[in-house]
């Protein structure tokens, strides 16, 4: 699936001149919010994940043209339970950072003891939930949250720690259903209905139901990336496009 997709930030096209305008007084205000000492502290920050080793393999982020306090990105879940998903999620900064630590919003419900299923917000554990200013950095955070889909990781959740306890419980005391429920999930994020937004002929897009919660009902999100207007979208490389991609791959390694 990999060789046939790719990934770019693309902007939607505002629907009216009103929608412009609200939208290019927003941008506006969150510039101005954004002062020249907290700009460099996101710049090195962002430069820092192409330092080898500190962005996870599998996660690609780029920073939102909107405001410098979003950036936007996808986690390519390779191992565990949730392997084959394909995540997207927000990182989003206040204007007191570093003092205080980035949220992450995933775009889409995510069955995970770590995820709150009303704001879609991912909370880490450990260290990281008592963030250290100049200690802790983006790059950590990046791992935590590759880390925290793998099997030895949710092992380690308490159920104090959780932040859905309903979905934690099932990881404990009904595996088997909870093993089940993410490879349906995983496989649902990398359909052709959602990567691209069209229909996965011949099959049916699968109805999954929102993750469980303490309070009941259906989940909703107080962060909602796809109202946004610019985030990742993937577009489906032909055979020519694919062929191309490899043979670049190869000269960058000295394959000839």
């Amino acid at each position: 699936m990999f060789s046939r997709v790719s990934a770019a930030v693309a902007p939607d096209s505002p629907s009216s001149s009103h929608a412009s305008s609200a939208h290019h007084a927003q941008q506006q205000q969150q510039q101005q919010e954004v002062g020249p000492l907290l700009a460099a502290e996101l710049a090195i920050e962002y430069q820092s994940l192409r330092a080898p080793g500190n962005c996870p393999t599998g996660m690609y982020l780029f920073p939102s043209p909107d405001t410098l306090l979003k950036w936007v990105g996808v986690f390519f879940v390779h191992r565990g339970p949730y392997a084959g998903a394909i995540l997207r999620f927000t990182l989003a900064f206040q204007t007191s950072f570093p003092r205080t630590r980035p949220s992450v919003f995933f775009d889409s419900d995510v069955f995970h003891p770590l995820v709150e299923p009303k704001t879609r917000e991912w909370t880490p554990r450990g260290r990281l939930a008592q963030w250290q200013p100049r200690v802790d950095h983006v790059a950590h955070l990046l791992r935590a949250l590759k880390e925290s889909f793998r099997m030895s990781a949710l092992d380690a959740v308490t159920e104090h720690e959780a932040s859905n306890r309903q979905v934690w419980s099932m990881y404990h005391h009904s595996r088997q259903t909870f093993l089940s429920l993410t490879a349906q999930r995983a496989r649902q994020s990398a359909t052709r209905q959602v990567l691209f937004g069209e229909p996965d002929a011949p099959s049916r897009p699968m109805s999954l139901p929102a993750s469980p919660s303490l309070g009941g009902g259906s989940s909703s999100s107080t962060w909602n990336s796809h109202d946004d207007h610019h985030m990742i979208r993937f577009t489906e490389l032909d055979d020519g496009a694919v062929s191309r991609l490899w043979g670049d791959m190869r000269r960058s390694l000295g394959e000839r």
